[in-house]
């Protein structure tokens, strides 16, 4: 791309005629005055410690330029535009976010996938236009084709590496290499709070169990965990694609933006308090206001929430309220009566 610039540059300089020099001489002093003020402003940039914006503004502004002179094609001209706004946009997203939970990183994603997108378009007439140029000049053809060399090489250490990397933080490398996506969890389990170990094995069968029992999409009952990264919570909903009480608080508050959080925390505060509470009456009037049909109780509730919470579940069997439907060597599934 800077090769592309450079090449355009000269495309363009080559035009000039002495009477065109002349007549800016009436701009000359404030033309001047406006690129020392330019260098002014990416030196302090670079001062203050922003190394990337002096670089990216510099060939933003110079992509702009050379895109906006008068009698260019319009082949160079959509290319050179492409290449101006897709490095402005990077620009403005260091400035300037939309207000989220998770930081910056919604906003850089969704305007990079339009910066990939240009870039992609742009680099590719900038490739054949470069090398067309300089296909019959030895010197800077071998120049330019060492540096592509470089980068492709670099690109393609990626898959190589990476791959290597991706194998070994695979949770379990007995898992069969398979589409299923649950085939990883009999073969699983993960250290979680207070040293804890969790197996994913109870979780499989049980899970399965549901996938060939339960009919229709019934309201379900599940523990929370806010460590979505190193914890698998929200898994019966996931591998069940029954409705929860509340998913993964991240994409709910982003996906619900318009509403107040608070709902999102009382939704939260009401899981926790269904399961930790020893109160029968008050486990059951939190199950009728989110019309639970389904309690599950697995190795995550049971790490997370208080003995007599769990233990008061049995005592909901007994009174009727509940009704044991399966259990294994760690889960029990409740249904509601």
């Amino acid at each position: 791309m800077i090769g592309y610039l450079i090449y355009e540059f000269r495309r363009w300089a080559v035009t000039w005629t002495d009477e065109q020099l002349r007549s800016w001489e009436p701009v000359a002093l404030p033309l001047l005055l406006a690129v020392l003020l330019y260098l002014l402003l990416i030196t302090l940039l670079a001062w203050m410690g922003y190394w990337i914006v002096p670089v990216v503004l510099t060939l933003t502004v110079m992509a702009g330029l050379l895109g906006l002179r008068p009698g260019l094609d319009a082949a160079s001209r959509v290319t050179l535009i492409l290449i101006a706004s897709a490095l402005g946009i990077t620009l403005f997203v260091e400035f300037f976010i939309v207000e989220g939970t998770i930081g910056r990183m919604n906003t850089v994603f969704k305007f990079y996938m339009q910066v990939w997108l240009m870039l992609s378009v742009a680099g590719g007439v900038a490739a054949v236009t470069v090398w067309q140029a300089i296909k019959n000049k030895p010197a800077l053809k071998q120049a330019w084709t060492l540096g592509l060399g470089l980068l492709v090489f670099a690109a393609l250490l990626y898959p190589i590496l990476a791959t290597k990397a991706k194998w070994d933080i695979r949770m379990s490398k007995e898992a069969p290499k398979t589409l299923d996506g649950m085939a990883f969890m009999p073969y699983v389990s993960y250290g979680d709070i207070n040293g804890s170990q969790i197996s994913l094995a109870n979780d499989y069968e049980a899970i399965r169990w549901m996938q060939e029992n339960i009919e229709g999409s019934p309201v379900i009952a599940e523990g929370y965990s806010d460590n979505y990264y190193r914890t698998i919570s929200n898994r019966v909903a996931m591998y069940t694609g029954l409705a929860d009480i509340i998913g993964w608080s991240g994409h709910q508050r982003q996906q619900r933006a318009v509403l107040p959080g608070s709902l999102i925390d009382r939704r939260i505060q009401d899981v926790h308090r269904l399961y930790n509470t020893p109160n029968p009456a008050e486990a059951k009037q939190i199950l009728d206001t989110y019309d639970v049909q389904y309690v599950y109780v697995g190795d995550l509730e049971n790490v997370y929430y208080a003995p007599e919470g769990i233990q008061k579940f049995r005592q909901m069997v007994e009174m009727g309220w509940l009704e044991e439907v399966y259990r294994n060597e760690g889960v029990v599934i409740y249904s509601v009566q």
